[in-house]
């Protein structure tokens, strides 16, 4: 009982300390993209969206998924009392992001030259795909970094590191560039800040490892064993990421840089909302393993109720405060943006659906069954491929967030029965009340 209480309370604590970094980060970013979206044009803020998007899955086809099975070898040589080997571990992965990148390099060089694909004939996406591939291993290595740390029980280091080092540089580079009333260096700035904040976390993370007891035998994990576990992980990351940014890129086709760019404000609204899920999330990943692999069952149970009601609880007061004053958030980007408003509304009615599900795929993926969550991931994909082909050249912004709020339902509803089913824990808001 005591030691119930004990995981409650460091639970508790970890999750409003993180929460709070997390806020404080995303208010950086949010006063940055105030500034760039009432001083730069459009059309220049729609690009960098579509860059961001197409750099976070591009950089998910190159991390391979390491950056979340780093948290399940974590918690589970935690659990065996072997936490030295995550030295081997970290620079084997590192090994496999630069090859990742040399092979994605010379695919990307290769169809540039060879192959005529007319969508990235067009000079604006060609300069954006290059500046992607410019920044691709930065990027990679930063956010392989941030989970490191996690996983190193760096978890303040690393929030600090993901929202505020991150978010801050692009807030400073948004006032210096209004400062010089030039903001065409806006995406060349942003890929020098990944090459600031990799070489950064990168110098921690070797730091720490030092410290770490060299003499326990170290047994290295085999490339094969990362790979085997990484892959699910990865393919699921790549397609939840290609749920979440299909759609800028079929708006793109369709209509225009400038819809992707209101579109990408209310996006970001409703991401600051998924924060909350995410914070959790990042508390309890390494504790999920840890727990799962001990056969701590009950104690397992315990911390899944407590974070689904936290997020629950912490997620409804921001989702009614945005859905209720919607149009007066979206002025603050400028008077365009309100164009957007309808489609804001269907992505908050399905973070909704978010909250009430809780950590559906971390759980899946901590517990090894990250297989069982790309299956499910693949086929709520295929729906919203179909959905915004579909609804896209019809109904524009509105239509993407449809497309994607039924599929984001959907992966989560499935995930909810499948965990109860295989587990008898429930990850979604009335599991308390179940026996």
């Amino acid at each position: 009982m005591k030691a119930l209480k004990s995981l409650k309370s460091v639970f508790l604590k970890k999750s409003i300390s993180v929460l709070f970094i997390k806020v404080s980060g995303i208010i950086l970013q949010f006063a940055a993209i105030f500034i760039i979206t009432n001083n730069a044009s459009d059309t220049l803020f729609g690009k960098f969206n579509f860059m961001t998007y197409a750099l976070i899955l591009f950089g998910a086809i190159g991390l391979l998924g390491m950056n979340n099975s780093f948290l399940q070898f974590s918690g589970k040589l935690q659990a065996q009392k072997n936490f030295n080997q995550v030295i081997s571990l970290y620079k084997r992965m590192l090994v496999i992001l630069f090859s990742n990148f040399l092979v994605i390099l010379l695919l990307y060089v290769c169809l540039s030259e060879w192959i005529n694909i007319p969508y990235f004939q067009d000079e604006e996406v060609k300069n954006l795909s290059n500046k992607v591939i410019i920044v691709l291993l930065p990027y990679t290595i930063s956010m392989l970094n941030f989970q490191v740390l996690r996983g190193l029980n760096l978890l303040y280091m690393s929030e600090i590191a993901s929202n505020i080092f991150r978010f801050g540089s692009l807030l400073v580079l948004a006032v210096t560039l209004y400062l010089l009333k030039d903001f065409s260096y806006l995406i060349d700035g942003y890929i020098l800040i990944f090459y600031l904040i990799s070489t950064v976390t990168t110098f921690i993370i070797f730091a720490q490892l030092l410290k770490l007891n060299k003499n326990v035998p170290l047994l290295k994990i085999s490339y094969k064993e990362i790979i085997k576990t990484s892959f699910p992980m990865s393919f699921s990351l790549i397609t939840l990421l290609m749920m979440q940014s299909f759609d800028v890129f079929i708006l793109e086709k369709y209509w225009s840089f400038e819809k992707v760019a209101y579109y990408g404000a209310a996006v970001k609204i409703t991401t600051g909302i998924g924060i909350i899920l995410t914070t959790i999330n990042a508390v309890i990943a390494p504790e999920i393993s840890e727990l799962y692999f001990s056969k701590q069952f009950k104690a397992l149970k315990q911390l899944i109720i407590k974070s689904t009601m936290l997020n629950f609880y912490l997620t409804i007061p921001a989702i009614l405060f945005i859905f209720f004053f919607s149009e007066r958030i979206l002025d603050l980007f400028g008077d365009s943006y309100i164009l957007a408003n309808s489609a804001l509304i269907i992505m908050i009615i399905a973070q909704m659906f978010n909250a009430f599900c809780g950590s559906v795929g971390v759980y899946l993926n901590m517990t090894g069954r990250q297989r069982v969550y790309l299956y499910i991931l693949i086929a709520a994909l295929v729906i919203n491929i179909i959905l915004n082909l579909v609804f896209i050249p019809k109904h524009g912004m509105f239509g993407a967030a449809a497309a994607t709020g039924v599929s984001m339902i959907f992966w989560n509803v499935i995930g909810v029965i499948y965990i109860y089913k295989q587990d008898k824990i429930g990850v979604f808001i009335l599991s308390k009340y179940l026996k």
